[in-house]
C-alpha cells in the first residue's frame, strides 16, 4: 500500500509534464495523420488527371497510327515512278565476310 501510495505521489508530482508530454505527442501524431491523409489524397488527385493525360494522348497515337498505314499503303511502283523514282541497275549487296575488331600490327 505504501509503495502504490509513493508512486501516486510521483504521478501527482509530474503530473503537468506528463500531461503535456502525451498532448504533445498526440498533436504531433495528428498533424502527422493529417499529413499524411492530404498527401494520399493529392496523389489520387494526380493519378486520375495523370490517367486522362495519357487517354489523350493515346488518341493521338492511335490517329498517327492509322495515318501512318493508310500513307504506307498508297505507295505503289506507280506513284514511286510518278514521284522520279527509277529501278536499280546495279544491285550491291554487303559483303558476308565477318572482319574481326581487333587488327594485327601486321595488318595494319
Amino acid at each position: 500500500m505504501k509503495s502504490v501510495q509513493k508512486n501516486f505521489k510521483k504521478i501527482q508530482e509530474h503530473g503537468k509534464v506528463l500531461f503535456w508530454l502525451l498532448t504533445s505527442v498526440l498533436l504531433l501524431v495528428t498533424t502527422f495523420y493529417v499529413y499524411l491523409v492530404n498527401t494520399a489524397a493529392m496523389n489520387g488527385v494526380r493519378w486520375s488527371k495523370t490517367e486522362q493525360n495519357i487517354k489523350s494522348v493515346e488518341a493521338v497515337v492511335s490517329d498517327l497510327e492509322s495515318q501512318y498505314l493508310s500513307f504506307k499503303q498508297s505507295v505503289t511502283l506507280k506513284v514511286a515512278y510518278a514521284k522520279g523514282f527509277e529501278d536499280v541497275k546495279a544491285v550491291a549487296f554487303i559483303s558476308a565476310e565477318k572482319l574481326g575488331a581487333v587488327a594485327t600490327a601486321k595488318e595494319i
